[in-house]
């Protein structure tokens, strides 16, 4: 990769942490979705669309427009609701409707043939009997039971027909009724809305899982705290051998406390992972170092504890940014209390 495209993508992923950290809802809602990897759309009539992982921001549906365009996220179209065009409510009744004499008396029944005199009409024309507790139609024109499909008679398509004016149709005029506020239209002047789901791109997951976005919020929130901070750094031990941090904070120009960030892994990788940072950290005795996590486990704990090393971990994002920010407060009141 090029200087200059590397650098373009460091400039993005610096704009895109003050952004978030400027609107922390908007980074909670992208932890959501690298989390849950989609989230899916609850249809209630009365209570419209609903997504329940995202109830507790009122402006999700803004968020998540900014997510999609970051690209980021992605919708995809799993359904489509008949919404009423004066209020907005999907809670949307359906009438069929004679296009003779508009009544809703309008039935879908059978056209039937009885095979013996031939007559032929739609089945609510047709009498019915019971004969030891099972219904049969009795042919109205020659008086004859019908027992048996295709035997007596036989079924030769559907029809709609109303019940008031006795006009018959391919299909029936269809309206509907808002249940919300009695409002009715048809088919021209309905809203037909889609419902989506949204989904985590490659681009949104691969943003947080590598860490990248964690150790931008970090170093960005860390400048507007007021420390001298740069990112990426690459410092010489007393060994003699070159170390890279990912955040180093300096004192008039002095390196005094070390950050990385190692996205949370198997107990024994993190323990293996810690084990290379302390060498690292060894190799420069006159800087605190802290190790950042989203997880961490009780092995690394006590590992860390019996070397000195500042863990810092959180159940969120957000969580781990304000601890971050609250250890290195405490670290470097306690430096500038010595030299004082």
């Amino acid at each position: 990769m090029s200087e200059a495209v590397e650098a373009k993508e460091t400039i993005d992923i610096t704009a895109l942490a003050e952004k978030l950290l400027e609107d922390p809802v908007l980074l909670r809602i992208l932890e959501i979705m690298v989390n849950r990897r989609e989230i899916k759309p609850i249809i209630h009539l009365e209570k419209g669309i609903e997504y329940p992982e995202l109830k507790n921001f009122p402006e999700w549906s803004e968020k998540i427009e900014k997510l999609i365009d970051l690209k980021f996220i992605e919708r995809e179209i799993v359904d489509r609701v008949i919404e009423c065009p004066k209020c907005g409510s999907i809670h949307v009744g359906t009438r069929y409707k004679c296009p003779s004499c508009n009544s809703i008396n309008m039935v879908r029944t059978s056209i039937i043939q009885h095979i013996t005199c031939g007559y032929v009409d739609t089945e609510i024309r047709f009498k019915r009997v019971f004969e030891k507790g099972k219904e049969m139609l009795v042919c109205p024109n020659c008086g004859i039971r019908l027992r048996e499909l295709d035997v007596d008679y036989r079924i030769l398509g559907e029809i709609f027909e109303c019940l008031d004016c006795g006009r018959r149709a391919d299909r029936p005029k269809i309206e509907f009724i808002c249940r919300n506020c009695n409002t009715t239209f048809d088919i021209l002047t309905a809203n037909y809305k889609p419902v989506y789901m949204f989904k985590i791109t490659d681009k949104g997951t691969e943003l947080i899982t590598s860490g990248d976005l964690v150790r931008k919020l970090m170093f960005v929130a860390l400048r507007k705290a007021g420390f001298e901070t740069e990112t990426n750094v690459e410092l010489k031990g007393i060994s003699g051998v070159n170390h890279r941090f990912d955040i180093v904070i300096k004192s008039n120009g002095t390196p005094i406390i070390s950050i990385d960030y190692r996205p949370s892994s198997g107990d024994e990788t993190q323990v293996t992972d810690l084990l290379a940072h302390i060498a690292k950290y060894m190799d420069f005795p006159g800087i605190q170092y802290v190790y950042v996590s989203n997880k961490i486990s009780e092995n690394v704990i006590r590992v860390a504890s019996s070397q000195g090393i500042n863990l810092v971990h959180g159940g969120s994002i957000e969580e781990i940014i304000n601890n971050v920010l609250n250890v290195v407060r405490n670290i470097a009141s306690k430096i500038r209390s010595k030299k004082s």
